[in-house]
C-alpha cells in the first residue's frame, strides 16, 4: 500500500508526506517544510503504515527543509504509537537544522537516528 493509493486532499500545495509498506517494513518520506499545516499528514501516515502490520518504521527526513513544534509533536505521537504496537521507529537522514531542533528540545534521545534512509536493521 502507498500514500498514492489514497485520494488526494484538497490543498494548494503538494503533499509533503508519502508512505509505503514493503513486507514487514514501512517508510514515511517527508519533504519540504513539515509544520502545523501538514503535520497531521504524518499522523495519518503512521496510522496507515502501522495498520499494515509492520515491524520497523523508517521516517526519511532527507528532503526536509524545516520542522516546527507541530512536527515534533507528531513525532512524539509516532513514537508512542510505535511503542504500543511493538514496532521499531527510526528517523533517517535527519539534516543538521532538524537535528538541531531535536537536540534543543531534548527529543534526540527518544529516537533511533540513522545517517541514511536505507540504513541497518
Amino acid at each position: 500500500m502507498t500514500s498514492d493509493d489514497r485520494p488526494a486532499e484538497a490543498t494548494s500545495q503538494p503533499s509533503a508526506v508519502h508512505w509505503r509498506t514493503e513486507g514487514d517494513r514501512g517508510l514515511i518520506t517527508l519533504a519540504g517544510e513539515i509544520d502545523y499545516s501538514n503535520a497531521g499528514q504524518l499522523d495519518t501516515a503512521v496510522r496507515e503504515v502501522l495498520a499494515a502490520g509492520i515491524h520497523r518504521l523508517t521516517v526519511d527526513f532527507s528532503a526536509v527543509s524545516f520542522v516546527d513544534s507541530a512536527c515534533l509533536s507528531a513525532l512524539v505521537r509516532a513514537r508512542e504509537a510505535t511503542q504500543e504496537a511493538g514496532v521499531e521507529l527510526v528517523l533517517a537522514a535527519v539534516g543538521r537544522p532538524t537535528r538541531r531542533v531535536l537536540d534543543m528540545t531534548g527529543l534526540t534521545s527518544l529516537f533511533r537516528i540513522e545517517e541514511r534512509a536505507g540504513g541497518g536493521g
